[in-house]
Formats: C-alpha cells, sequence, structure tokens
C-alpha cells in the first residue's frame, strides 16, 4: 500500500482538498499526508476539512507543518525531506507518492499509471507531460543544460522533467535519500534536483509515464516569478559538479501521445512583461563581474542598460556562459543573483523569438536536440 503527500504553501483550499479527495479514493493509497510551510490559510482550511474527509473515506489525513530539516533557505526541501521522514518513521508503506498540490488536473490515472509501473519493478517512477515550448525554462536553460555539460555519458540529460514534483518513490529509494547528507540539506527550490542527482547516482531503475492532459496549473507572470527558483536550481547543480555518476543505468521513457491544443497555444510566460527586466537594476558591480564573460556578452548585457538586447545569447554562447557561471557563480552574492538571473532572462527570450515563434513542434524538436549538442560537446572535451 501507498502514502500520497502533498508538500503545500499558500495554495487555494478548494483545489488541494479536492486533490486529496482523489487520491483517498483510490484503491491503492492507504493514507494522505499533507505537508504545510507553515499554518496559513490553506492549512487551516485542510485541518478542518479532514475529520470529514477521513470519515467519508475511512482513511487518515495528516496534516502536519514542515520540520526545519535543511540548512538553506526553508522552503520545498523541508516539505518534501519532512515527507520522506514521516514515511519511514511512521508508517510501513511500500511506495511514496509525491504531488504539487495546485493540480488542477490531478485525477487517480496519475496515481494508477505510476503504481503500474512500480509493479514492474522500478525504483522510482516520474510523471511527464506537455509542456508550452515556452514553459519549463529552468528545466530546459538551467537543470538540463547542466547535467548536459557535467555528466554527458550518464541518464540525466535525458530525463524529460527532473525538476517536477509528481514521483513514486520505493521505501529502499526514500532510506537512501534521507540518509543523504546532501539531499537533507537541500531545504529550498533545489530538492528536485538533488532527488533526481542522488536517485541516478545510485542507480536505481527510473520510469518515466506520461500524462497527457499534462499539468494545469498556476501561470507565471513576469520571469521574476522565478528568480528564486533559478537561482537555487542552479546553485544546486554547481555544488554537485565535482561528484561522479555512473554511465547509463536503468530508465524506461513512456512513449508521448498527443499534445492538447491548450498545451500547444499556451504562452509560459509574460514576454513583454520580462523584456524591461534586462535594464533593471544594474550596479557597479555587476558590470564588473560581466568582465569574466566573452566580449560579446559584455557588450550585449551592458547595452541592455538603455535597450532590451538578446540576439547574442544563442545556444553555443549559452553553453560558455553556463561554464563560466559554474566557475564562479556566488550564491550568496545578490550581484551575482541578479546577474544570473539577467543572463538566463537573455537567453530564454533568444530562444523565445527565435524558436519558440516558430511553432510547437519545431521548438520541442529543437529543446531536445540542444541537450544533446551540449552532451556531445562535453563529452568530445571529456565532461
Amino acid at each position: 500500500m501507498s502514502l500520497v503527500a502533498f508538500p503545500f504553501k499558500n495554495e487555494d483550499p478548494e483545489v488541494l482538498i479536492g486533490n486529496v479527495k482523489v487520491a483517498l479514493s483510490h484503491p491503492r493509497v492507504e493514507e494522505v499526508l499533507c505537508v504545510g510551510a507553515s499554518e496559513d490559510r490553506c492549512f487551516t482550511a485542510l485541518a478542518e476539512a479532514s475529520p470529514k474527509l477521513e470519515k467519508e473515506h475511512g482513511k487518515p489525513v495528516k496534516v502536519i507543518v514542515q520540520e526545519r530539516i535543511g540548512e538553506l533557505r526553508p522552503g520545498k526541501g523541508d516539505g518534501m525531506n519532512t515527507a520522506l521522514k514521516y514515511f519511514l518513521e511512521e508508517t510501513s508503506y511500500r511506495r511514496l507518492h509525491f504531488y504539487d498540490a495546485d493540480i488542477v488536473s490531478f485525477s487517480q490515472e496519475w496515481i494508477t499509471k505510476a503504481e503500474e509501473a512500480a509493479d514492474q519493478g522500478f525504483d522510482v517512477v516520474r510523471h511527464y507531460f506537455p509542456r508550452a515550448s515556452t514553459d519549463a525554462m529552468i528545466t530546459w536553460h538551467i537543470t538540463r543544460t547542466g547535467f548536459a555539460i557535467l555528466w554527458p555519458e550518464s541518464t540525466l540529460p535525458w530525463i524529460e522533467q527532473p525538476l517536477g514534483g509528481e514521483l513514486l518513490l520505493s521505501r529502499s529509494v526514500a532510506e537512501q535519500l534521507l540518509n543523504d547528507e546532501r539531499v537533507r540539506r537541500q531545504s529550498d527550490w533545489g530538492i528536485d534536483t538533488l532527488y533526481t542527482f542522488a536517485i541516478v547516482q545510485n542507480q536505481f531503475s527510473l520510469y518515466e509515464t506520461y500524462i497527457g492532459v499534462g499539468k494545469l496549473h498556476k501561470l507565471y507572470g513576469k520571469l521574476t516569478d522565478l528568480k528564486t527558483m533559478l537561482i537555487e536550481c542552479f546553485s544546486a547543480i554547481q555544488s554537485l559538479q565535482g561528484e561522479r555518476v555512473p554511465k547509463g543505468g536503468t530508465h524506461r521513457i513512456e512513449y508521448p501521445g498527443p499534445v492538447p491544443q491548450k498545451v500547444r497555444e499556451k504562452i509560459g510566460y509574460d514576454v513583454e512583461g520580462s523584456l524591461s527586466l534586462l535594464a533593471e537594476g544594474w550596479t557597479p558591480r555587476q558590470e564588473e563581474l560581466l568582465a569574466y564573460f566573452p566580449d560579446k556578452v559584455q557588450e550585449g548585457m551592458l547595452a541592455c542598460r538603455s535597450f532590451p538586447r538578446f540576439g547574442f545569447m544563442d545556444e553555443d554562447t549559452w553553453y560558455r556562459v553556463y561554464q563560466i557561471l559554474l566557475e564562479h557563480f556566488d550564491p550568496t552574492d545578490r550581484d551575482w543573483q541578479e546577474l544570473i538571473f539577467r543572463l538566463w532572462l537573455a537567453r530564454v527570450l533568444e530562444y523565445t523569438v527565435t524558436v519558440a515563434l516558430r511553432g510547437y513542434d519545431y521548438a520541442l524538436h529543437y529543446l531536445h536536440q540542444m541537450v544533446s549538442r551540449y552532451a556531445a560537446q562535453a563529452f568530445g572535451k571529456g565532461g
């Protein structure tokens, strides 16, 4: 039997309670755990609703506040690791499911497909789903790019959604993760990177199951909404760059189905609103830090102070910029934080205008090929 966990923070109580009901109604689910970042409005509503939910479904619903386990900013990592700890110390269930609390397209299919893959003997099951061509810009340009540059011979670059919060873990995987000091430390948005990395490094078998309806959730506005996540996800990869990962590994991907039209047409972020961010907030020290980068990057970024420019940040340039960031970026330095955000923003805008506008199929093919080219380039240079 399985435990389903929903980490949450300031979510719509109606959506989360609906998702809890879906999980409770599944025959493989024995209990639902909701881990809140604090006792906010959503926490209170869920705690008040839990006795009725338990009575209706005959299964426990636990609503708890996350523990302070990690050393970085208190966030999603503490929530997920609190669920790991509860699963291992308070239950004897065989499997643990994680799902983001804000999914409005959640159904029993998510749980069923994960359970069926685990029944085949896979240690970990990840869900992947169609994403808009301008969505997942951290996944593509930070996480999968970093995996391809640093570990091109591993399975890491080929995982479809390494930052996805929807996955199933066997008990042995959960034990390994909670005993990993690097995982426990990662209390922030970097937790998804650490879970994915540790799973591959420890050679657990991985299956990715396709959810055709997509993960419909609240949308982003300006790309500043993603700044903290961007910094913490890059920092997580940077902290791992000296680690060794075995070649190959057991990794299976369910073949995808048709992409819904609403996903094909979806705009992943506010393009116009994000343009002005290239020009805002420059400091003299940020301008000095540009000296680490190639001349055309220095010139292009400095020109942004008066007018947004991004055409210089093509695929090859971003590869070099990424390598320099791996060496010099300081996650505790505010000027470096602002600079990496603007560099990434230039890359996202260049990709949006030159690739995404050419159509959904073209863009997704390009992104997959980009990762392949990065891995081939890194492999050719010995990683």
